[in-house]
C-alpha cells in the first residue's frame, strides 16, 4: 500500500486513474488515505453520479489500481490459474511487467485471457512480430475500449519469451 500528496504508484491503471481523477480533483486528495476495495467502488460510483466519465471497464481498471495501491485491504490470495505461484520464469516475467494485472490464462479481466489472444491469431505467421510490437508500444481499440499501456521496459529476449508463451495458450 502506498500513500501520499506525490504522483501516483506506477503501476497497470495509473494512467486511467490520473485522467479521470485529475479532471476534478488535485491528486493528493485521491491517494490522501486508503480505503477498502468496497470503499473505493463507493467512491467511484460517487463520482459516477456527479458527472464523471468512465466506462464499466475504465471504472475496473480504476477501481483494481486504487484497490491494489492504495487499499487497506490485504492482497487476496490469487487464484489457482492465475500463473503466479512457483518459480515458473515467465509466471515472474508476467508479474514484473504487469499483465497480469490486466490479463489470466482463461479468463477475461480487464483484458483478453492469453487463450482468447491465442485463439484470434492462430495460425497467422505475422502474429508474434505483431503482439510483440503492441506489448512493447501499447494499443488501445484491439479488444475493446481500454488502452494496454507500453511495457517499454521489457527486453528483446523476455518480450520473445512472453510472445511464444502467449500463442502456446489453447
Amino acid at each position: 500500500m502506498a500513500q501520499g500528496a506525490g504522483p501516483l504508484v506506477s503501476g497497470p491503471g495509473m494512467n486511467l486513474t490520473l485522467e479521470k481523477c485529475q479532471t476534478c480533483h488535485e491528486i493528493a486528495h485521491v491517494t490522501r488515505a486508503p480505503m477498502s476495495r468496497g470503499e473505493w467502488a463507493d467512491n467511484l460510483h460517487r463520482m459516477r453520479e456527479r458527472g464523471a466519465q468512465f466506462t464499466d471497464e475504465e471504472f475496473e481498471v480504476i477501481l483494481n489500481y486504487l484497490a491494489t495501491y492504495y487499499g487497506r485491504d490485504p492482497a487476496p490470495p490469487p487464484a489457482p490459474d492465475t500463473y503466479a505461484a512457483g518459480s515458473d520464469p515467465i509466471a515472474a516475467l508476467l508479474r514484473t511487467h504487469g499483465c497480469s494485472a490486466c490479463h489470466a490464462s482463461d479468463q477475461r479481466l480487464v483484458g483478453p485471457s492469453f487463450r482468447e489472444v491465442a485463439a484470434r491469431y492462430a495460425g497467422d505467421a505475422a502474429a508474434a512480430a505483431q503482439l510483440a510490437q503492441r506489448i512493447r508500444n501499447g494499443t488501445q481499440g484491439v479488444w475493446g475500449p481500454v488502452p494496454m499501456p507500453p511495457v517499454a521496459s521489457i527486453s528483446d529476449a523476455e518480450l520473445a519469451q512472453v510472445v511464444a508463451w502467449v500463442l502456446a495458450q489453447r
